[in-house]
């Protein structure tokens, strides 16, 4: 259990908290994704990571303890400070929804466009080994706008079964506008039914995946949304909740996240329940080493890395499989280590080279990258 005796200083550890929890965030969603990568392709020769098995040992642990867990605690802080300090009145609704086109609309459309320009540029310039293999442009309007909802394909006259954006990480900002339209509703049941209203989303959140239906994951955008906005709605002590149950959900974490690595190959439908409440226990684990970590003085957010969490969010993906192939390339993975050399280098450059454009970004365009990133002028 958390020791949280401090009353005055309890806002400033939650908000210190939550800013904690947003860097990290990022990183293991790159981390997720760069590691997702099945085949490494260099010099004509084509290596199928499944032929190495400690680095598909090193990919399961990761796939257990990280796949998942980030995009839930975002809805989940986003739901909190959308209605943290506000009653929802239409007022209060109109002003919430212009400072999200702001923040999510603009950044979304920005983001998506650079994602759909790229793609033009290396399927239609020869760029050598980054040029699309098997892919020609094919634009059309309907191409153009499926890149902002669920994209096919279409523009590279491919066929590809997706749910997400071109952008792919656009998937939480595509979703979490939708959310915020359904604000008012969402409102009105967490004030009347309560916590009954998070256990009903949480249920539609725990049957959804097995029924073969395509929701686009709204089933876990709108439950982690609730899960933060009823901590604010109905003032709940989110250090008091999070401090006290820390011990046990970090044991249930490490438990299902070792329970999913023994069942993930025979037994795949039992492997997507322990997912999910393993990610349920992640949220909670999360959160609650923040605050061990802000209590016990090991570290403290960085306002830069902070403030570049959702930059790094929405970008990384547009370059970090152009840099795989580049160190795949100069590496030549032909072992387990020097495979996971060529992941490891992976993650390091492109969040170097992130984090270096953000920042002058932030010195020498300033305007610019607060259009991009959402942030008010």
């Amino acid at each position: 259990m958390l020791n949280i005796r401090n009353t005055h200083d309890r806002s400033d550890l939650r908000s210190q908290s939550l800013d904690l929890l947003r860097f990290p965030l990022a990183v293991v969603v790159l981390v997720v994704h760069v590691f997702t990568i099945s085949e490494v392709a260099f010099g004509g020769l084509r290596l199928h990571v499944r032929d190495f098995p400690l680095f598909e040992q090193v990919r399961c642990f990761l796939d257990a303890f990280l796949r998942g867990q980030s995009v839930p605690i975002y809805y989940f802080i986003s739901g909190y400070v959308f209605f943290l300090g506000a009653e929802m009145t239409r007022k209060v609704y109109v002003r919430k929804l212009n400072n999200r086109v702001k923040s999510l609309l603009l950044p979304y459309v920005i983001w998506t466009m650079l994602a759909v320009l790229l793609l033009i540029v290396f399927t239609c310039v020869p760029l050598g080994m980054y040029r699309a293999e098997a892919a020609t442009l094919t634009f059309s309007w309907k191409g153009l706008l499926s890149a902002f909802w669920a994209y096919h394909g279409e523009l590279e006259g491919r066929n590809v079964d997706s749910t997400f954006p071109l952008n792919v990480p656009l998937w939480f900002v595509r979703n979490l506008m939708v959310v915020v339209l359904c604000t008012p509703l969402l409102y009105w049941l967490l004030k009347r039914a309560k916590f009954y209203t998070v256990m009903l989303l949480g249920l539609i959140w725990l049957v959804v995946p097995f029924c073969g239906v395509n929701t686009l994951s709204f089933e876990v955008s709108f439950f982690f949304f609730a899960c933060g906005a009823y901590m604010s709605i109905c003032k709940k002590d989110m250090l008091s909740i999070f401090g006290y149950h820390f011990r046990l959900f970090t044991i249930l974490y490490v438990a299902l996240s070792v329970l999913y690595m023994m069942v993930e190959e025979p037994y795949p439908q039992l492997a997507m329940a322990v997912k999910q409440w393993n990610v349920l226990a992640g949220l909670f684990f999360a959160y609650g080493f923040s605050i061990w970590l802000l209590q016990h003085g090991v570290c403290r957010p960085n306002a830069f890395l902070s403030s570049a969490s959702f930059f790094v969010y929405v970008s990384h993906s547009l370059i970090v499989y152009k840099i795989f192939k580049l160190l795949a390339l100069l590496i030549c993975p032909h072992s387990d280590l020097s495979l996971l050399l060529t992941y490891v280098l992976t993650i390091v450059v492109t969040l170097s080279v992130l984090l270096v454009l953000f920042y002058l970004l932030l010195h020498y365009a300033p305007k610019v990258l607060n259009v991009m990133t959402g942030k008010k002028l």
